[in-house]
Parts: structure tokens; C-alpha cells; sequence
């Protein structure tokens, strides 16, 4: 959970996201969309808009894991226990695979493919949310001050 991890990650989430953005165009164009056989690659539609594309993965969709893996680290600091990575990977993934479905849907060529666009901004950080808040609060709760009281002594 380093700086260079954290670009490391945005890098490779970002990537992985237009080209499932990317397969996800080409999967519902014409020829799997509405016919039997793939479109080949040299006939890819004309009409994807690359600009959006290239931006809303990396803009819209990634800056929320730049601003998970900053509370994470802000919360952590040198307290990296190996409980604490792995909810930090599956809040990650999880948030992954919404978001990897989202864009599939939003892909398809229906009137609400907007709403599904939507959902990558809505549906994905609950899981993100719900894993730092667990690494938060473990964080937390191993700062708590001690228990104020008697104590009781061995043997009575």
C-alpha cells in the first residue's frame, strides 16, 4: 500500500476497465448483437467514441480507488497485518467486478445503458466503503486506550 503501489493499481485497473469497456462495445456490436458470427477486429464500429472511452475509465471510475487506497494508507499507516490486505483485496475486487459489469451493460445498445454507466459511479463504492470501514475500525479499535478498572489477580 505504497504511492507507487497505488499508481501501480490505478494503472492496471484503469487498463483493465477500457478494455473491458472496449470488449464489452465490440461484444454487443453488430455481429454478436445481432447475428451469429464476431465482427472481425478491421471492421470494429466507427462510431465508439474513444475519447470517452479513454476518460471516463480513468477519470470517473478510477478516482475513487486513488481515494480508497489514500484512506486505506491514511488509516494504516505502518499497521499492515495480513487480515488488513486481504479485506483490502476483496473490497478492491469486489468493487472491480461491479464495476466490470456495469460497463458490460452499459456497452449493450438499449435506451438505459446510461443508468447502467450510473451504476459505476453508485453501485461500486458501497463494497469499497464497507472494506475500509472494517480496516478502519480494526485500526481503530487497536489504538482504543485500556480498559479502566479493576483487574482481576491470578489465583483468586
Amino acid at each position: 500500500m505504497t504511492r507507487a503501489g497505488t499508481a501501480l493499481r490505478y494503472g492496471m485497473v484503469s487498463a483493465l476497465l477500457v478494455g473491458i469497456q472496449l470488449y464489452s462495445l465490440w461484444f454487443h456490436s453488430a455481429g454478436v448483437y445481432q447475428g451469429n458470427a464476431n465482427v472481425s477486429l478491421s471492421d470494429f464500429p466507427e462510431d465508439v467514441d474513444v475519447v470517452f472511452v479513454l476518460t471516463f475509465v480513468p477519470t470517473v471510475v478510477g478516482l475513487k480507488y486513488l481515494a480508497y487506497d489514500a484512506a486505506v494508507r491514511a488509516f494504516t499507516k505502518d499497521y499492515r497485518t495480513p487480515a488488513l490486505v486481504v479485506c483490502f483485496i476483496a473490497g478492491y475486487a469486489a468493487a472491480l467486478a461491479s464495476d466490470a459489469a456495469c460497463l458490460f451493460a452499459a456497452s449493450r445498445p438499449i435506451a438505459d445503458s446510461g443508468l447502467a454507466a450510473l451504476g459505476t459511479i453508485l453501485q461500486s463504492p458501497i463494497p469499497l466503503l464497507a472494506a475500509g470501514g472494517i480496516i478502519a475500525g480494526t485500526v481503530l479499535l487497536k489504538d482504543r486506550p485500556p480498559q479502566a478498572g479493576a483487574t482481576p489477580t491470578p489465583g483468586q
